[in-house]
């Protein structure tokens, strides 16, 4: 009877088991593979993030909000450039009937 049981088990093989668990060792590592690549992938872009926040894409040098009315624009420390985020300058245009966009700029930089 264990002799049948080996013959059996050699003619089905063990080779076969050996395959089934390779591929399924193959399939977790390519997946743990992919995993650690995303984890990677958005460590570099809040690295990079974190690199580039509140720098003056000019000179590089470090930005810092000021209040211009009721909005707040970026400014540069070292080249004095002054920067608008998305929707600011619109918000200024708007503004500008009652003061004046050229008159705010000029009183910032007096």
């Amino acid at each position: 009877m264990e002799d049948e049981i080996r013959q059996e088990i050699h003619k089905e093989g063990y080779d076969k088991e050996e395959e089934y668990f390779f591929k399924k060792n193959l399939e977790w590592i390519q997946k743990k593979r992919r995993e650690l690549d995303a984890k990677r992938r958005a460590r570099e872009v809040e690295h990079s993030k974190a690199a580039h926040w509140m720098r003056c894409p000019k000179c590089g040098g470090q930005m810092a909000e000021i209040s211009m009315g009721d909005v707040r624009v970026d400014e540069c420390s070292g080249c004095k450039g002054i920067f608008f985020d998305k929707g600011e300058l619109d918000l200024m245009y708007a503004e500008r009937e009652a003061v004046g966009l050229f008159n705010r700029l000029k009183h910032l930089f007096e």
